[in-house]
């Protein structure tokens, strides 16, 4: 790696880079070891980078990989990370660019095709979004996530039965997974099937998964079921666990529309289409959100969404990240995602 680098550099930086990467858990890690304070700026970016929130995190890994120190086979997850920060701020077309540069890059990377598959679906492109997801199935078809992100699509599209098809494999190949029962206790909510998708979601709580997830869908189907109150209850408990939950914002906005709150439910479905399109059921939600803005719009004044708001969506896509004052990262990673450390090999 130092051979990318200029020779006064080279002497100043020691770095090594580690990869590490979950599904549904964010951005790939990138980390650098790095020497002398001089690298301060390079740890912010990687950091930014592999958080891949936002545009600032798109940003930070077009430095990084601009720098000439990211080593070429490791390039690819510059490109994934930078297109899972341009796919949660919206921006699919550049989201797409950089997962199609990652399988060209690195075709045995099946998440790739996941990742663009759910874009595809997030820019209305079903049988795009179908063909990617199937061949992440056909690749990866032994992890639970690519089957869990077709039923999502399949239930957008109205699939239902494809839908519980998928979630019937992801949950034969890892029982412990929450997402894939949840997502099945919606799609009975609608259904009617109101028992046996309360049924479903107990049964994840009483496993000890007290997630912002579970808290959701329990509340969305008591919500279904005219149970305003329990619904609250366990939609406030979701957002307390997690703050940027859409579909948590969405059905929240959903109830205070019930009690006539009309300007406080607005805001809901504002935050819901501010905050990440990758959280449980978020694609389903800010689809929603929209709606109910557009009833809002017309009821209000018969025109389009008017521009302050406008430019508060646009201003929280683009929200900087708040990050830690800069400093040379340690031999020990903690990943909030996993909550592991993750111990990496430092150069001598």
């Amino acid at each position: 790696m130092a051979k990318d680098l200029a020779p006064r550099e080279a002497k100043m930086l020691r770095a090594c880079f580690v990869l590490i990467g979950g599904i549904l858990t964010g951005g790939f890690l990138l980390v650098a070891l790095m020497a002398t304070s001089a690298s301060a700026g390079m740890s912010q970016d990687l950091s930014s980078c592999t958080a891949a929130k936002d545009r600032a995190g798109a940003a930070a890994c077009t430095r990084v990989m601009s720098s000439g120190r990211l080593p070429r086979e490791q390039m690819y997850i510059g490109h994934f990370n930078r297109g899972t920060g341009y796919r949660r701020a919206g921006d699919t077309a550049k989201a797409i660019n950089d997962f199609t540069r990652v399988l060209e890059l690195k075709p045995d990377f099946v998440r790739a095709y996941e990742a663009r598959g759910m874009v595809h679906a997030d820019s209305g492109n079903p049988e795009k979004a179908m063909a990617d997801l199937d061949e992440a199935v056909k690749r990866g078809g032994d992890q639970w996530q690519f089957h869990y992100s077709r039923a999502v699509v399949r239930r957008a599209d109205g699939d239902r039965d494809g839908a519980l098809r998928d979630l019937e494999a992801a949950m034969d190949l890892d029982r412990e997974a929450a997402f894939p029962p949840l997502m099945r206790a919606l799609i009975l909510a609608d259904q009617g099937s109101f028992e046996s998708a309360r049924s479903e979601i107990n049964r994840v709580l009483s496993r000890g998964s007290e997630t912002a997830a579970a808290h959701y869908a329990r509340a969305s189907v008591a919500f279904a079921e005219g149970r305003v109150e329990a619904a609250e209850k366990d939609v406030d408990r979701a957002l307390d666990l997690r703050g940027d939950f859409a579909a948590a914002h969405m059905l929240k906005g959903r109830i205070l529309e019930e009690r006539g709150v009309a300007s406080a439910a607005r805001q809901r479905f504002e935050k819901a289409l501010a905050d990440p399109t990758d959280s449980f059921d978020g694609r389903a939600a800010r689809r929603l959100a929209k709606a109910r803005l557009a009833i809002g719009d017309r009821g209000d004044s018969g025109k389009p969404e008017n521009s302050a708001r406008k430019k508060s969506v646009a201003k929280a896509d683009v929200a900087e990240v708040k990050l830690e004052k800069p400093r040379p990262l340690d031999c020990k990673v903690f990943l909030p995602a996993t909550g592991s450390v993750v111990t990496a090999k430092c150069s001598e």
